[in-house]
């Protein structure tokens, strides 16, 4: 994960800018940014201010995860329109990738699972293989749905090339709108529900779905998922805990059964 996000921000020219400052006072209009900084190791933060370490950013960037903190994050917090460039908004979720995988087996089995919001998180097909269910992949963002659905649609492909056998999914489906749009007769009843670092209305979701899981991640990791949600619109998600009951925590994730 960290590897992933410094490339990020070495590759981000108003970030690589920031750096150069000794210290910035906790309550600027970009504190947030210099928290996820601080999470990462290229700040402390001592009183009031946030002060520079030695840390540097890694010599290999990546431009599109800068783009990322540049036309989306940092436009969010000073108040500016986010202009996105859904290829890197693509790019940023396979940062989750190892994580999703990991949220996933703990789900159990099921018959057929909605992913209640792709953006931030990204969560796709590793449902299926940990959960043997269908998915149903819902976003409001239709841009970086479409990435999805091609990177979907070439995955046995991808597969056989490596000599492994595909997930045992059956059936995938992706819808664009928001959770309150989706026909509740349309799939019939959800096995579970997953949502990640974004609100939703869960009133809507216990319509059609058994259960509802919310997923969020820690440190520096969850601060980027936020920053994004937020800054996407996607409104901001309840902490760990709240709201139901936690079945699973580490020192990188947490999962809520939403009651």
């Amino acid at each position: 994960m960290s590897t992933a996000l410094d490339a990020g921000i070495a590759g981000s020219r108003i970030i690589r800018i920031l750096l150069k400052q000794s210290e910035v006072k906790a309550d600027d209009t970009l504190g947030r940014l210099f928290h996820l900084l601080a999470e990462m190791g290229y700040f402390a933060k001592r009183g009031d201010k946030y002060k520079r370490t030695n840390k540097i950013p890694p010599p290999a960037s990546s431009r599109l995860l800068g783009s990322v903190f540049d036309d989306i994050i940092i436009p969010y917090l000073i108040g500016e329109s986010a202009k996105p460039n859904y290829e890197a908004v693509f790019a940023a979720t396979a940062i989750f990738q190892p994580y999703r995988v990991r949220v996933a087996d703990k789900f159990g089995r099921g018959s057929l699972a909605l992913v209640a919001g792709w953006l931030p998180c990204g969560f796709s097909t590793e449902i299926s293989a940990a959960t043997g269910a269908d998915l149903v992949i819902l976003d409001e963002h239709w841009e970086a749905l479409v990435l999805e659905e091609e990177r979907v649609s070439i995955l046995p492909l991808e597969l056989e090339r490596v000599g492994e056998s595909l997930a045992p999914s059956v059936f995938i489906s992706f819808e664009v709108g928001h959770l309150e749009d989706l026909p509740v007769d349309k799939y019939g009843r959800f096995s579970f529900a997953v949502f990640c670092h974004r609100s939703i209305d869960t009133r809507k979701a216990r319509e059609i779905a058994d259960k509802i899981y919310r997923v969020n991640f820690t440190g520096a990791l969850g601060i980027f998922a936020d920053l994004i949600a937020e800054a996407l619109g996607l409104g901001r998600g309840e902490e760990c805990g709240r709201g139901g009951n936690i079945t699973y925590k580490d020192g990188d994730i947490c999962i809520t059964h939403v009651s």
